[in-house]
């Protein structure tokens, strides 16, 4: 297993203590493995007319580049348990982002955080023929958070 890629949901509650994260640095260290964390953002929408663009895109720009340092941190302190680790922020849907950056990367292997009620949880386990499970080739672990 060279390489893994881990998802997060969630920057607000992922830490280096998270189980998602844990298990990732396990299976990393057991096998050697590159990790690439990967995080999705939603495309950007238009916005209201009643709203100023150019206040919506420093919003949306200070957001992205808090989510971007979380995962700067997050890397470093994979890092600092010797792990091979690059963090990748994203923009564009859950699942064809997965798929594609999944290809790119030829990953051996996903690792998702299932959360009951999340908005990655509903789009994995849709019944439609678009869902991940049902697109991916490659192994997928569910960790519970």
């Amino acid at each position: 297993m060279k390489n893994i890629l881990m998802t997060i949901e969630d920057c607000e509650t992922t830490t280096i203590a998270s189980p998602i994260v844990k298990k990732t640095i396990e299976l990393a260290s057991n096998f050697s493995s590159k990790v690439w964390v990967l995080h999705i953002v939603p495309p950007l929408q238009q916005s209201p007319y009643n709203v100023d663009n150019k206040m919506l895109r420093r919003n949306i720009a200070t957001e992205y580049r808090q989510e971007h340092d979380f995962l700067q941190h997050l890397a470093k302190c994979m890092r600092d348990k010797n792990i091979d680790v690059t963090a990748l922020l994203v923009q564009g849907s859950i699942i064809s982002t997965i798929l594609e950056e999944s290809e790119r990367l030829a990953v051996d292997l996903l690792i998702l955080g299932c959360i009951k009620h999340g908005k990655l949880f509903s789009a994995l386990m849709n019944d439609t023929d678009e869902s991940l499970l049902a697109r991916c080739s490659r192994p997928i672990m569910f960790v519970p958070t």
